[in-house]
């Protein structure tokens, strides 16, 4: 009897030797990489670009940037900046309940209705629902508007943005209030002007992805007040660098001046002055860079269709007549007013 015939007849298989760590092709030795002829460590040759002449590229049919509401809504990536509380985020909400009505905007109006996103970073609900409600917008328009209080940070709010507008075809205004909350938290390995120029442009990229889609993102600006308005605006040039167009809100005696600018911006003129008008804002027309003092002065010469005299303007100001010819005066060597057989008219007017 062998001292192996009491084991049970159900024991597991005799495991059979181990697999090799290795496939057997392996070496001991790592492999060294083919050279080249010199030499050099051989790598594999990225294809020579062809380009495209300038010629072809003119002759292409491409289509014009889509303004849903010329000029203040183009497609692309736009910064609207201004100091807190003066009323930027007023402002979009201004704009997302004309885009879903197709009503007025300032001084132009939307095309066509368009679903808005409005991702409201810094406001609560409690304070959106607030200042909602004091707008007045009708139903129509606050059953437009999808508001989002909470995203993903940086390249993941990209991707998500990406993904929601595939899912919602109908969307093509969003706003995204702030960007500050939007962007990635600050990498202090990454130069400041990288940092601020990728945190935009990867907006740029996706809106090119979205056709028609206007991409509005509300900013801050600095404290101090520069000469150049694009200087207002928190940050280095690469965040005006990176996006299409920009807006920069200023604190006026009558509300606020608006600056604007940019690769997309369509008009000559570019400062503009706006009334706050309770939860919304009112185009005043084009900022002269006048005093109020100055613009009055202009407005009375405007209305007198045969010029206006120093002795005239005095009277109707209530001011001396060397006071009076002091005004015209400025607003001559600024280019506003001639004067003509003792009396100041409009430039460009008709004798």
């Amino acid at each position: 009897m062998s001292k192996f015939d009491d084991l049970p007849d159900d024991l597991p298989p005799k495991a059979g030797p181990p697999e090799p760590l290795f496939p057997p092709e392996a070496t001991k030795s790592r492999p060294k990489p083919k050279a080249n002829g010199d030499g050099s460590p051989h790598q594999p040759e990225v294809p020579i670009p062809q380009g495209e002449s300038a010629f072809s590229l003119v002759e292409r049919d491409i289509p014009e940037p889509v303004r849903l509401c010329d000029p203040w809504a183009t497609e692309g990536v736009n910064i609207i900046a201004g100091r807190p509380k003066l009323g930027k985020t007023t402002l979009e909400r201004q704009k997302m309940a004309a885009a879903v009505s197709a009503g007025p905007f300032l001084d132009s109006q939307f095309d066509k209705p368009c679903l808005c996103a409005f991702l409201s970073l810094e406001e609560g609900d409690v304070i959106a629902r607030s200042k909602f409600i004091k707008a007045g917008y009708g139903e129509t328009a606050l059953a437009g508007i999808q508001i989002h209080f909470s995203w993903e940070r940086g390249k993941a709010g990209v991707d998500m943005l990406h993904r929601y507008l595939v899912e919602n075809q109908d969307i093509r205004f969003v706003c995204i209030d702030s960007l500050s909350r939007f962007r990635a938290l600050p990498d202090v390995r990454v130069a400041p002007f990288m940092a601020d120029y990728e945190a935009v442009n990867m907006l740029h990229e996706l809106s090119k992805l979205h056709r028609g889609v206007c991409i509005d993102v509300v900013h801050h600006t600095r404290k101090a007040r520069s000469e150049d308005p694009i200087d207002d605006i928190s940050g280095t040039y690469g965040l005006t660098a990176a996006c299409d167009a920009y807006a920069v809100l200023r604190h006026h005696s009558d509300g606020a001046s608006m600056f604007v600018g940019g690769r997309l911006w369509s008009r000559e003129d570019s400062q503009y002055l706006l009334r706050r008008e309770n939860q919304g804002w009112e185009m005043l027309g084009v900022n002269l860079g006048l005093s109020d003092e100055q613009q009055q002065t202009l407005e009375l010469i405007r209305r007198s269709s045969n010029g206006l005299s120093g002795t005239e303007l005095a009277e109707k100001l209530g001011i001396s007549q060397p006071s009076a010819w002091q005004r015209i005066d400025l607003l001559i060597e600024k280019g506003f007013v001639v004067k003509r057989f003792g009396r100041a008219h409009l430039k460009g007017s008709t004798p």
